[in-house]
């Protein structure tokens, strides 16, 4: 940039004129130059202020996933409880069946004996 900037000042003192030309077309050109720059950084925070908002739903959908996934492990333990206390009350009722059946096995063997 110092090497252009050294040689537009040589030009514009050299050749009678021919370097006011030089400047004004290197004046353009930085002009130019300026407005390129300042629609890409204008581009630039376009795509930072996409992606920021592309941040935030990815973030609350993330969010609600937590949610739903806390949500299904409160249900998966709600189900193991209530099958535990199923499984209990299938046993109580297994050992209540059975002592009724060995009465009854009980009271059919004292039928028999006595008949005999």
């Amino acid at each position: 940039m110092d090497r252009i900037a050294l040689e537009a000042a040589r030009q514009l003192f050299s050749e009678e004129g021919a370097g006011w030309i030089v400047a004004a077309l290197l004046g353009f050109a930085c002009l130019h130059l300026y407005r390129e720059v300042g629609r890409s950084q204008e581009a630039r925070i376009g795509d930072a202020g996409a992606t920021a908002t592309a941040l935030e739903r990815a973030s609350q959908a993330n969010s609600a996933v937590a949610l739903a996934i806390e949500s299904r492990t409160r249900v998966l333990e709600d189900l193991s409880r209530l099958a535990s206390e199923i499984s209990r009350g299938v046993d109580r009722s297994d050992e209540r069946a059975r002592e009724k059946f060995d009465e009854i096995l009980r009271r059919l063997s004292e039928t028999r004996h006595e008949g005999r």
